[in-house]
């Protein structure tokens, strides 16, 4: 609540894509994305990823936007997970553009005179990752093209709003940089307004001649500002506004109960708490603070900041900071409402806002967008309903699978906690309320789970990560964001972690733990052939032992340039000599390395990989020659030693992605997303084997979708079974929602 959190979660997530210090261009990113869409045509004949989930639970929103006649049809932008459409109130979602050349959606504007006019402005302003400029579809999200606004952008750049001219069709959008104006439905762009982050703008009720926004960055010019000419000039208005120098986000409101009134909710650029609620009578000629004392965003309101007010009652607001506030005397006191559930029910909302908006024609019907998902209210705030089923976009940062069972999964994720997969379609909010990062599986017991929270809190869980137990015996210094942690597959209850303070180790379940080594870790990998056998990486140099943890060698310089900072080390498994490394960044540098001989000599493994961020790898156990690698442009695969390299995806959005995981007995490769969810695909070869070995009772197996997905009007699925038996057959849709079963085959 601090803002420390988020500013640690956006630090981890742009470090991860620097290159010589810098973020990506939008150039950059298309370049790599058309490069991706070039080679899907190569592709091998791979049966199609299918969504594992979560689709009951959701993430990180950032914007809600009305077709403005029709409120059934809205559109959802997520912080990295695409732009999702409903026409039935919310009730149900179509995904638009999952092979977008970016997923990071900042704002979206429905066009008013042509509302099958839809315009994106991808990357979040609040997150500083780069997005492709402005995206355009004339057909309702169906198709999309690039637009004058998408090429030659800086690194960095994103948006925080936009907003549609009812009278004469301008869009004005705030960005990172300025204020950008079109004046033909989104094609072309001119900046307006340059220098610093424009967070707002806003149509006066009634007469759309006149335009507000707001600065918030720098030491001047940061305050409400006004165009009487459809946005082309823009001057300073009123007096009694917060000092120009303290001004930093700020979110607008007006309504038509009272089109001379307008709304400012003010944060402090230094501190991040809000510095005032002020209300102008006059159209912004003159203004008076409402409240100042409330710091309802909690030291992070350059994160989570949002202000409505009712159309039918100029004194009636609702804003959003890290919960929802309520006022109903024209912002003077204010009451916390449906904040009761961190992580959000049904019927409470969860923390953070990023996006509220009134339904089209409605004085009573009110959404909210939180890290949570998305809410309905049709009482004005009064009460709640979810909205946020079937919207899967889901941050994990990591993801695992529970070899004994081929349904079980856990996964950590941002502002969403250790989310366990408890059901085939079903996913169990987190009872630990924080980001939840890096967790393990007991090989053999998948009721024996591991995680953590945010820098190195490590916890246990002995019934499937329903309730937690703290492990942090004798573990000393400070975890990084995301710290590394990793479980023995041949000698449960062995872990490995590692701090400020050094290399940690566990044989006893993370009762006690025992420093092993001084050096520091950003990644650990316990060899799946041998236990004693474990690798780290961390800013210099991989380490290894081969004694569990007695001595430790650090490996020889790689000898070639490698790209971004390291992300992870991967133990080959099935020789102990032999590891990877993978890194980040979009430079023209290594971003595969391997070693054959425990690190005394490296080689670059890139080949012809294109140079993007690549974050994890995963090698078949059963055949080694597959290898898999996880990055911000989707999973690619190569059957050839690393010297080339293939999308390996049918259906597989083009999001970044986290973690890789292989599950052995069901020969599936499990990838969770930081945006998407998590999702899975048969692995070369991967028909479920006829001759399984389990132990007596119950099997439940998967089977590789049938082809063509989705079928037309019938498919065969064909199996066999070797003793007479019960058999289930469960039919799920392509969001991972169960919709048929037919029981006892």
């Amino acid at each position: 609540g601090s803002g420390w959190k988020p500013y640690n979660r956006i630090k981890w997530n742009l470090e991860r894509q620097l290159t010589d210090g810098q973020l990506p261009t939008s150039d950059q990113v298309l370049a790599v994305w058309q490069e991706r869409s070039r080679r899907q045509s190569q592709t091998r004949a791979a049966a199609s990823w299918f969504q594992v989930g979560p689709v009951n639970l959701s993430g990180r929103i950032t914007t809600i936007e009305f077709h403005p006649t029709d409120p059934n049809t809205v559109y959802i932008g997520s912080a990295s997970g695409g732009i999702h459409k409903s026409t039935d109130g919310g009730l149900t979602y179509t995904n638009l553009g999952d092979d977008l050349p970016s997923l990071l959606v900042g704002a979206i504007a429905v066009h008013d005179l042509n509302p099958n006019v839809v315009i994106v402005g991808t990357g979040e302003g609040a997150g500083g990752a780069s997005g492709v400029g402005v995206l355009k579809s004339t057909d309702g999200g169906a198709t999309w093209n690039t637009t004058g606004l998408s090429f030659g952008l800086p690194s960095g750049h994103g948006f925080h709003v936009m907003e549609v001219n009812p009278l004469t069709g301008t869009v004005i959008a705030g960005a990172t940089d300025g204020l950008w104006r079109s004046t033909d439905q989104g094609d072309t762009w001119t900046q307006v307004k340059t220098g610093g982050h424009y967070y707002d703008v806003k149509i006066k009720p009634g007469d759309p001649t006149r335009m507000y926004t707001c600065r918030g960055s720098g030491s001047i010019g940061n305050q409400v500002k006004k165009s009487d000419d459809d946005g082309l000039t823009w001057t300073n208005v009123g007096t009694g506004q917060p000092p120009q120098t303290q001004v930093g986000k700020t979110k607008l409101a007006v309504t038509p109960a009272d089109p001379n009134v307008i709304y400012a909710n003010y944060v402090d650029r230094s501190t991040s708490q809000t510095l005032g609620v002020y209300k102008s009578t006059d159209n912004g000629s003159t203004w008076t603070a409402q409240n100042t004392s409330l710091n309802m965003t909690n030291n992070q309101g350059w994160y989570n900041l949002t202000l409505a007010v009712d159309p039918d009652d100029a004194d009636h607001l609702l804003a959003g900071g890290v919960e929802l506030w309520e006022s109903t005397d024209a912002g003077v006191t204010w009451t916390s409402i449906h904040s009761f559930s961190i992580m959000g029910t049904d019927t409470d909302i969860h923390w953070d806002h990023h996006a509220i908006a009134y339904e089209p024609g409605s004085n009573d019907n009110v959404w909210v967008g939180t890290d949570g998902g998305v809410w309905r209210s049709t009482d004005d705030g009064g009460n709640w309903n979810s909205r946020r089923e079937g919207l899967p976009t889901y941050q994990f940062y990591d993801i695992c699978v529970a070899q004994s069972d081929p349904i079980f999964m856990l996964g950590g994720s941002q502002d969403n906690g250790l989310t366990p997969r408890n059901g085939t379609d079903t996913w169990t909010t987190s009872t630990l309320t924080a980001d939840g990062m890096v967790c393990n599986i007991n090989p053999t017991n998948a009721d024996a789970v591991y995680g953590e929270w945010q820098f190195g809190n490590h916890v246990k869980s002995f019934n499937g990560g329903n309730t937690w137990t703290d492990i942090m015996n004798g573990i000393t210094g400070s975890g990084a964001w995301v710290a590394p942690v990793d479980e023995d597959q041949n000698t449960p209850n062995h872990l490995y972690t590692s701090t400020s303070a050094g290399i940690f180790r566990t044989t006893q379940g993370g009762n006690l733990w025992v420093n092993v080594a001084p050096h520091t870790a950003t990644w650990i990998s316990i060899s799946q052939v041998d236990g004693n056998v474990v690798w780290t990486s961390g800013a210099g140099n991989p380490w290894y032992t081969t004694d569990d943890g007695g001595t430790w060698t650090q490996t020889a310089n790689y000898g070639f340039a490698v790209g971004g900072t390291t992300s992870k080390i991967l133990a080959h498994p099935t020789d102990t000599a032999t590891a990877f490394v993978t890194f980040g960044g979009f430079g023209a540098s290594a971003h595969v390395a391997m070693t054959t001989d425990f690190g005394a000599t490296w080689t670059d493994v890139t080949g012809d990989l294109p140079a993007q961020p690549t974050n994890t790898m995963a090698v078949d156990p059963a055949d080694p020659t597959q290898w898999f690698v996880g990055t911000d442009f989707g999973v690619w695969h190569s059957s050839n030693g690393g010297a080339n390299w293939l999308p390996y995806e049918t259906g597989f959005p083009n999001v970044v992605v986290t973690d890789l995981e292989i599950h052995k007995s069901n020969r599936k490769l499990v990838a969770g997303t930081y945006g998407r969810g998590a999702w899975e695909v048969g692995l070369p070869g991967g028909a479920v084997d006829a001759e399984v070995a389990v132990s007596p009772g119950p099997l439940n197996l998967m089977l590789d979708s049938p082809a063509p997905n989705p079928v037309r009007d019938q498919t065969w699925l064909r199996f066999a079974a070797k003793h007479e038996g019960a058999v289930t057959l469960d039919i799920f849709d392509v969001s991972g929602r169960r919709i048929s079963r037919v029981a006892e085959l």
